[in-house]
């Protein structure tokens, strides 16, 4: 368990996350938005693992951050899509 390398790697996927959102998405190509908005979602994950207290499965470690990449690439694809919510 490693609390304090847990919170930070989340801390610092948030706000790649965050970033990528509202700055750098209508600046940059979909392409380097959906690797940076995976890039932070991994982190979030590999973060999260950090956290919790015991054994953790190689398992774990290789499809929690996968899908975490995935979804959160996906989330910032639909909020920000063009007649997303934030486009009204």
């Amino acid at each position: 368990m490693h609390t304090g390398a847990g919170v930070v790697i989340i801390v610092a996927g948030v706000a790649l996350l965050v970033i990528t959102a509202l700055v750098l998405r209508p600046r940059i190509p979909r392409p380097m938005t959906d690797c940076l908005a995976a890039g932070g979602g991994a982190a979030v994950g590999f973060g999260g693992l950090l956290l919790l207290d015991g054994d953790v499965s190689a398992a774990s470690w290789v499809v929690a951050p996968l899908v975490l990449a995935l979804l959160s690439t996906v989330h910032i694809r639909a909020l920000f899509s063009g007649s997303g919510p934030f486009r009204t």
